[in-house]
Parts: C-alpha cells; sequence; structure tokens
C-alpha cells in the first residue's frame, strides 16, 4: 500500500524546488537527504537550461560531498560548447555549502562508423507480470511511494543472500516527461545491490556515481525498465565498486551506471 497523496509531483520538484512546501520535501528523499538519482537529474534539468536543444546527453557523473536539504540552490555552467561535444557542470548546494557536484557531456549525435553492441538483458528472471511487488516503508525510503518495484530475481536487500545482486522491474508512477531525467533517476532506485548479503541494516550510500545513457536512449518510449546492480568488488576499508545496467520491458538497452559507495 502506498502513502498518503502527495501534491508535488518530481517534474514540479525539477522545474522549482523552492516552490515545494515544507510537508512535501521529505517525500523526495532517499535514506538521508535528497535521493541520489534525483538530484543528479535535477542538475542535469539545469544544465539543459544552457546547453543547445540539439545536444543528446551522453554521459553524466555525480560525487556526493553530504546529504542535499532544503533549502536546494542549483548552478550550472557550460565548460565547452564545440562543434561534437557540450560539456557542462553544476552544482547542487544547502545551508551547509556544496553537497553534490556534477559534470556531463553531450553530443551533436551525429552517426559514426563504428560497431555497435550493449549489454544484453538477463535471461531465467521473473517476467514483470508475475513478479512480486516489493513493499519498502516510505519512513526508511521516502521517496519510494513515487514508485513502484517488482522482484526479478530472488536476492533481496538485508536477506543475507549469497550474491550481492539485486534485479527489479521498476516504473515511476509520478510525471517526469524528461527521458534522461526519468532514466538517472530510474536507474538509482534499487537499493545497494551489496545489501543482498547484509542482515543488519547499515546504510550504503553512494560516494560517486557516473551514468552513460545508450545513442537511443533519448528517443526510446517505455514505462517499465529492468534494472540490474551487481556489487564487483569490496574493500577492507568499506568501499565497495557497483555497476548497474537497465533495459525496456523489450530488451532494449537505456544506460549503464558505476557506482563508489561505502558502508557505514
Amino acid at each position: 500500500m502506498k502513502a498518503a497523496f502527495v501534491r508535488a509531483s518530481i517534474a514540479e520538484f525539477l522545474d522549482s524546488s523552492e516552490r515545494i512546501q515544507t510537508s512535501d520535501q521529505k517525500s523526495f528523499n532517499g535514506f538521508n537527504g535528497l535521493h541520489g538519482g534525483l538530484a543528479i537529474a535535477a542538475l542535469v534539468h539545469q544544465m539543459r537550461t544552457l546547453v543547445p536543444a540539439d545536444r543528446q546527453l551522453v554521459s553524466v557523473g555525480g560525487r556526493f560531498i553530504g546529504p542535499l536539504t532544503w533549502p536546494i540552490l542549483v548552478d550550472a555552467d557550460v565548460v565547452r560548447n564545440g562543434g561534437t561535444l557540450t560539456m557542462a557542470c553544476a552544482t547542487a548546494s544547502s545551508e551547509s555549502g556544496t553537497c553534490v557536484e556534477a559534470n556531463a557531456t553531450f553530443s551533436a549525435g551525429a552517426a559514426q562508423p563504428a560497431q555497435v553492441f550493449a549489454p544484453p538483458m538477463p535471461t531465467g528472471i521473473e517476467d514483470r507480470a508475475s513478479a512480486a511487488v516489493v513493499e519498502i516503508p516510505p519512513e526508511f525510503i521516502p521517496i519510494s511511494q513515487r514508485m513502484e518495484i517488482r522482484a526479478a530475481m530472488p536476492e533481496l536487500p538485508y536477506s543475507g543472500a549469497a550474491k550481492p545482486v539485486l534485479c527489479g522491474w521498476i516504473r515511476l508512477t509520478d510525471e517526469v516527461p524528461a527521458t534522461e531525467e526519468r532514466i538517472t533517476i530510474l536507474i538509482d532506485s534499487l537499493a545497494p545491490s551489496y545489501t543482498a548479503l547484509m542482515t543488519e541494516l547499515r546504510a550504503v550510500p553512494t560516494v560517486e556515481m557516473w551514468i552513460q545513457l545508450s545513442a537511443d536512449a533519448p528517443a526510446t518510449a517505455f514505462d517499465w525498465v529492468l534494472v540490474l546492480a551487481t556489487t564487483t568488488s569490496a574493500d577492507a576499508h568499506g568501499f565497495v565498486r557497483e555497476t548497474i545496467n537497465m533495459w525496456t520491458e523489450g530488451g532494449s538497452h537505456l544506460a549503464s551506471c558505476t557506482q563508489l559507495r561505502i558502508v557505514r
């Protein structure tokens, strides 16, 4: 059962976060502060005001310095605007200072004579229609009330699984018209895959995140996506490295993501 009706949408937040009522602000949060994928989407949204409209987002990377809380101030700048590439940067700040930094690359989208391939969609998973809905307490992850998640593999967060992997069907139940912004939110919507190994409730926040969109992603229509997250390494200092891929329900690859996280 989803939480009570939320007045402000993600689209409204992206357009003007300062207009979001205090009672609605928490509903945009992840585990601690503003949801990471949403923070990156907000920075992409701001960079878009400066980048030529015909440029396609290729890659965006973010560094999370601290939890992003209201009031939120977003600023952006164009670093390079060439014939092929446009590069931009942006920051999101709160009263404590800069909390998130991002850099993005946009392309003119000209076709190149290159061999094309992408990560294949996993097989042997639960199809969306029969997959069990994952209920996430909104007091734990408030933004979860703005999406629906269904488990595509047996592994679940904090289940003591044998493998650090999570896979789920996800869709936003909230309005986000821009495809590139929907992608940055959705690809960061699963719990950290490392939590599948854990039984104790501990945070594994993102330190750095890099998202690369497929060339066809901006023109691809989709509602549900399949997200597969795998922790590829974990070290003695608590840093874990995660790889995430996302596909449409029909199998078209939309984006890849790598994250550096730390176990708290």
